[in-house]
């Protein structure tokens, strides 16, 4: 995707309308890549990076294409208003990434994560004036996490602790940005993209 953004002179637009303007912007795998500021394991010779969400990621994660699950997730912020199922989400994992650290919320690049081994950061924006600045947060929410894997990970006989399971997480939101591991886009359950066009309609009437 940043390739392609890259060739198409999409990256700086896109940069400056997540970072700049601010503007609303949901990422899924691939994109929630795009949209930390800072991830490792990255392809050979890394990748660019748009930023907007105070994270490291990790890359593949979850491993290759036939490593690829479906898992269902509680997702909480789904029901906050009482209108939406408290029905399991479907979680769509394909070579997924996931956050593996919260990063502090600095001005400019995150130089901290520069010397931490192939990590990427992505490049300095300003937000464009006071509005924009109003639609950022200085701080991260954790929207959901994926539980298990730590205790599946002991069963098989690694050298962890199952009584430290604190989950992957797997959505974050930052003021008006989201990114999420999985891929809602490929279930027929529509409750998260309802609740993001909630998001974005409550942003529209917030900058007028």
């Amino acid at each position: 995707m940043a390739l392609v953004a890259a060739q198409s002179g999409l990256l700086e637009p896109l940069r400056d309308f997540v970072k700049v303007h601010r503007k609303p912007t949901w990422g899924t795998c691939a994109g929630l890549i795009l949209l930390a500021e800072a991830a490792n394991a990255t392809k050979k010779g890394g990748q660019d990076l748009i930023g907007g969400l105070d994270v490291r990621v990790n890359r593949n994660h979850f491993g290759r294409q036939v490593e690829s699950f479906q898992a269902d997730l509680n997702l909480p912020f789904l029901n906050t208003n009482g209108e939406l199922s408290k029905d399991p989400f479907p979680g769509v994992f394909i070579r997924a990434p996931v956050v593996e650290k919260i990063l502090p919320n600095v001005e400019g690049e995150q130089k901290g994560e520069q010397q931490v081994a192939e990590t990427v950061v992505a490049p300095s924006k300003s937000a464009k004036d006071d509005r924009a600045k109003l639609a950022m947060s200085s701080h991260v929410d954790v929207m959901a996490k994926l539980p298990g894997r730590l205790r599946k990970a002991a069963a098989m006989g690694a050298e962890v602790s199952a009584g430290e399971e604190t989950g992957d997480i797997i959505a974050v939101k930052q003021g008006n940005v989201f990114g999420t591991s999985f891929h809602p886009e490929l279930t027929s359950d529509i409750r998260i993209h309802v609740w993001w066009l909630r998001q974005v309609l409550d942003a529209v009437e917030e900058s007028r």
